[in-house]
């Protein structure tokens, strides 16, 4: 069986096409199309024509990768852009007119997803999940038996940027007051968690970009994948990110251009969830919520409770 699972979030798409096989999962195809599906989102609450424009192209585009690999099953899930939109339904439509049928998740629910997606096999050890997105941050504590705590608190790379960010190099007051937001946020999400983990992994874009601009190349899934960057070298990256403008992002060894505009708020996010976790460091995962997509259909196919 051939399992298309998409990930539609607030600033990126994902599409990992797998092939089901004796102990887990082939990969067969895995794409990321930066759609900005968020743009405006914070200020109108709808999704802006453009970003559905710039969907409708991603659409297109997996649409043929799906009939390529003549898949068997598409399950699409999208976050926090279209939860928080009035128009969400529109995006739903265009997914539908290429055959991909999506489903809006709550937060809560993309955070065990992520955790699941993560988690790379067997293991007793407590482990917190940090998935920095466009619109929301995801926070996850558990084992290989399942999530035991988690939260999805509404502080993302773009969300965030356009809320407090109007120049680059970003200046000190508009970096301070975003730091001390996102401190505050993620600081009140975690309040009600009892749980210290043993080991944190991060996941999804910022992250993986982050590990590649401090290896100095382009992105290679070997060499970032299991990648361990402390919390003082990520606030070192927030304080020499903010300082440059955005071209000056742009020439950064490994830096995924689109993402230069919002790379400093999702810094930001991962550093904050990693101190109100009280770890000094963390491993990055180019796994996530679409491996958690797939396993999920995969289990529930098999009848196995997860």
């Amino acid at each position: 069986m051939k399992i298309a699972a998409l990930d539609l979030g607030t600033n990126t798409s994902l599409l990992l096409i797998v092939e089901t096989q004796a102990g887990g999962l082939r990969v067969l195809c895995d794409e990321v199309r930066i759609t900005r599906l968020g743009q405006d989102v914070q200020a109108t609450k709808r999704l802006h024509p453009e970003a559905l424009q710039r969907a409708e192209e991603c659409f297109r585009e997996f649409k043929s990768l799906i009939d390529r690999h003549q898949v068997d099953v598409v399950r699409a899930y999208t976050t926090s852009a279209a939860r928080d939109a009035v128009n969400g339904q529109d995006f739903i439509q265009l997914g539908a007119r290429y055959g991909i049928p999506i489903e809006i998740i709550s937060g809560e629910r993309e955070a065990e997803l992520t955790f699941r997606g993560a988690l790379e096999g067997p293991s007793e050890i407590l482990t917190a999940v940090i998935d920095v997105g466009g619109g929301s941050t995801e926070i996850v504590i558990g084992d290989f038996s399942g999530p035991k705590e988690r939260v999805s608190v509404n502080v993302g790379s773009v969300r965030l940027t356009e809320k407090f960010i109007t120049q680059h190099p970003i200046p000190d007051a508009q970096l301070n007051d975003l730091i001390k937001f996102v401190r505050q946020e993620i600081e009140a999400g975690l309040q009600k968690f009892t749980l210290s983990p043993q080991q944190v992994l991060m996941v999804a874009g910022t992250p993986t970009t982050l590990a590649a601009v401090e290896l100095g190349r382009a992105f290679e899934s070997e060499l970032v994948h299991g990648h361990r960057m402390k919390l003082s070298d990520l606030e070192a990256w927030v304080r020499r990110l903010a300082a440059m403008s955005i071209d000056e992002r742009k020439r950064l060894g490994g830096m995924e251009p689109k993402r230069a505009d919002v790379i400093v708020a999702g810094a930001i996010c991962l550093a904050e969830a990693l101190r109100a976790l009280k770890k000094s460091e963390a491993r990055v995962s180019i796994r996530g919520l679409r491996y958690g997509i797939a396993l999920d259909h995969l289990a529930t196919v098999n009848g196995v409770k997860r």
